[in-house]
């Protein structure tokens, strides 16, 4: 049998007398070690002593600690430091010294009184270990801490926050001043949820439960909501609710961060915009009358359409031109009085009849109302609606020559091309008791309105009795004399054609309607005219889509280990997605795709605003949040109210496939590894640019960095793809679209394009398509 193998405390006993210089070669190694006098002078320093005061042994020796004073504490620090180790107490605490270089230093500091015989001090033991690095790091913390804290207390936003226990119950709110202004609670009060709850729309809040249990459920991380809040003062609030939150690594909830931002003047504004533009568009596009604008000088700064179709000049030569050229010589004197009285009194309501020249050289009659305004310089400008008057005057003045003579009146009508009606208001049948012969235009006879085998609704085309009934009550309601109507007359052959009624109305002695004497003239050719206008925008809008789409990359360079593929799809001629793969410099290239808010021409046009600063920013900047600060400061100044983009930005080195990213608001990138496993989701949010001034957008801003892998497949989206919806409202989502990359990973990028556009087709069968689309996908070799 073996001999047992000595104990660790007999082996070190054996080392007994070498005990004493191991403890000291560690001391020496970890810590800054002096020994003094009684009177304090420096009798011994270790090395690393010498290294962090940057004096030699011989100039410390002899010398007192004065030496390191860094003047940082008070002179009662040291007289309480030197009361409590002269009285053989041992003191602890934290120390500021300065260097032979000048440098501030920190040392936790160790003072031990070497007590003798009787207990008289012979001198002093400081261990000292360096602490700089802590200290700064405590002061920076707390400076940060404080400036974090001034941020949210004066944030132009509102915003609020709490933590979450280790059993996952949420602690209190805490909230900003101004989330309070903005929903009418006090601090106390708002850091209860349920009050919060309380003054929530009902609907919105309904929506706001939803999302927090995707939240709470490991589903999302955040969402963002347009809600309504129910303020004290009885008016509603509308804000942009935006809530992140963060987990553990096991996806325990640790903290839940809101945003709120006052968007009601907002939403107030662009509802009535919506209603006011379409109105406008709606008459613009269709008036028969020519609306025009005029400058304090009487020049013609907008005109539309209809001048062209009625005078026959292009908008584009009479613009600048003065209005007063194109006003016959004889009626020149009453414009200038007309337009004078306009200006001065801003429009009496009354209007006037002139003759203006044709393209063709005749003159026609025109008759013209008009009101005065503040332009953008905020002087007195016109504008004036006219409209064509030439054939209801040439029938007036030949229907008032020929009252006397019944047999004269008749040739003067028959030879008209409008058709003179008159019939008794009675009930809604419109019984004619006379119609012209040019009533034969349209494949009746004259008898056949008079008998009453047909009354004036029976011609009037099917689809428009209705209205022109309404409109025609409506016009005796409010005591019209004169009302002109646009309608169909259904023609005996079973053709159409469209007329303009110009009504006067006849009264009795009592003031009660009893006729309605009708000039209907026969505007078919007018009608096409605007129709073929109508083409012409069309096919504008598709010149302007084609020319956006040029803007967009049609083929992608061979970047050599990277692959890149895209899909895109506007929902109308023009777009706001936007997608692009941009040089760097030779070894670094950028891939972006950002959703402008909106859509259409307005939508198009930021993204072309966009495109072009990312381009200008791009090149020789290895930093994506650099470039996205630059592009946001040349954006945001110029941004109309409530638009703003979406952007992901992410730059890759073709050598190390190293991709840097910044996420603007956007949804988060897909990178599905070779390797399996769950998607990993790139950014960790930022606000959108141009919603915010560049201070705000750059402490937002957050940039992350990943490795690629040889067979990684990234894709980037927007939110018309996950939020595609079916016919019955449910959203395509992240999940499918993750789901359904990793089933096709290892195919060719075209065809994972491909996939991808059929299933969101099927996804969204018989649900109509509100959002432009895009896809782009890089996988590395």
């Amino acid at each position: 049998m073996s001999a047992p193998s000595p104990s660790l405390h007999t082996t070190i006993d054996a080392f007994e007398p070498m005990l004493l210089a191991w403890l000291r070669q560690g001391l020496d190694e970890h810590d800054i070690v002096a020994l003094t006098d009684a009177a304090g002078a420096i009798r011994f320093v270790n090395e690393r002593f010498c290294e962090i005061s940057g004096y030699t042994e011989a100039e410390l020796l002899g010398q007192n600690h004065r030496l390191l004073k860094s003047g940082e504490h008070p002179d009662s620090f040291y007289r309480e430091m030197w009361n409590t180790i002269s009285t053989g107490e041992i003191w602890r605490g934290s120390i500021c010294n300065r260097d032979k270089s000048g440098r501030l230093y920190w040392v936790q500091t160790t003072i031990l009184p070497l007590l003798g015989l009787g207990g008289r001090t012979l001198g002093y033991l400081a261990v000292r270990t360096d602490v700089t690095r802590l200290v700064l790091a405590e002061r920076e913390l707390a400076l940060k801490t404080a400036e974090l804290q001034l941020l949210f207390e004066h944030a132009p936003i509102g915003l609020s926050w709490r933590e979450f226990n280790s059993d996952g119950t949420p602690g209190p709110n805490h909230v900003n001043q101004r989330f309070c202004e903005l929903i009418g609670l006090s601090r106390g009060d708002a850091a209860d949820l349920g009050n919060v709850q309380r003054i929530t729309h009902p609907d919105d809040w309904r929506q706001q439960a939803a999302l927090n249990a995707e939240i709470y459920a490991g589903k999302r991380d955040s969402f963002t909501l347009e809600k309504r809040y129910l303020h004290a003062d009885g008016t509603t609030v509308w804000g942009i609710l935006t809530v992140v939150v963060l987990r553990e690594k096991d996806g325990r909830i640790t903290h839940h961060f809101a945003m709120l931002e006052d968007i009601t003047a907002r939403h107030l504004a662009e509802e009535e915009l919506r209603r006011t533009e379409a109105r406008w568009r709606t008459y613009i596009q269709t008036a028969s009358e020519i609306l025009y604008a005029l400058t304090p000088e009487g020049r013609l700064k907008f005109v539309s359409q209809a001048w062209t179709a009625k005078l026959g000049h292009p908008v584009e030569e009479v613009l600048g031109t003065a209005f007063r050229d194109y006003i016959h010589p004889e009626d020149s004197g009453r414009w200038d009085a007309f337009f004078a009285r306009t200006l001065a009194t801003g429009g009496d309501g009354e209007g006037i009849e002139y003759r203006v020249r044709n393209r063709d050289g005749r003159w026609v009659w025109h008759a013209s109302t008009g009101s005065a305004y503040s332009d953008r310089d905020k002087r007195r400008a016109f504008f004036g609606v006219g409209r064509d008057i030439s054939v209801r005057r040439q029938a007036q003045q030949e229907l008032r020559a020929a009252l006397g003579r019944l047999e004269e009146m008749a040739r003067i009508i028959d030879r008209s091309p409008s058709v003179v009606v008159l019939w008794r208001a009675e009930g809604g049948s419109w019984p004619v008791e006379f119609v012209s012969a040019s009533v034969r235009q349209f494949g009746y006879e004259p008898e056949d309105l008079m008998s009453r085998r047909l009354n004036f609704r029976d011609i009037t085309h099917p689809e428009d009795r209705e209205r022109v009934g309404a409109e025609v009550d409506a016009h005796a309601a409010a005591g019209h004399r004169e009302y002109n109507q646009e309608y169909r007359i259904q023609c005996a052959d079973g053709s159409v054609r469209w007329v303009d009624d110009h009504t006067i109305v006849r009264l009795d002695e009592r003031g009660a309607v009893t006729h309605h004497e009708g000039l209907i003239t026969d505007i078919t050719e007018r009608k096409a005219a605007e129709a073929r206008a109508r083409e012409v925008q069309e096919r504008e809008l598709e010149l302007a889509r084609d020319v956006q789409q040029h803007l967009l990359p049609s083929r992608f360079p061979d970047l050599g280990r990277i692959d890149v593929e895209v899909l895109s799809q506007p929902s109308q001629q023009l777009g706001g997605d936007y997608y692009d793969v941009l040089p760097v410099d030779e070894r670094h290239h950028g891939f972006v795709i950002a959703d402008v808010s909106g859509k259409g021409a307005p939508a198009a046009l930021m993204m072309a605003a966009c495109r072009a600063s990312l381009r200008l920013c791009a090149p020789g900047e290895l930093s994506p949040a650099a470039v996205l600060h630059r592009v946001n400061r040349a954006l945001q100044p110029d941004m109309p109210p409530g638009m703003y983009i979406t952007l992901f930005y992410g730059i890759i080195n073709l050598d190390t496939l190293a991709l840097r990213f910044c996420r603007a608001g956007h949804e988060a990138g897909l990178l599905l590894r070779a390797g399996g496993g769950a998607p990993v989701l790139l950014g960790d949010g930022g606000m959108a640019l141009g919603m915010a001034p560049a201070e705000l957008f750059d402490a937002t801003l957050d940039e992350g960095r990943v490795v690629m892998a040889p067979g990684d497949l990234l894709a980037l989206y927007t939110d018309g793809v996950n939020e595609a919806c079916n016919a019955s409202g449910e959203e395509f989502g992240r999940e499918r679209l993750a789901d359904a990359l990793r089933r096709h990973q290892r195919e060719p990028l075209a065809e994972i394009v491909r996939r991808i556009d059929r299933y969101l087709r099927q996804f969204c069968t018989l649900a109509p398509r509100h959002d432009d689309r895009a896809l782009l996908v890089v996988r590395a070799r």
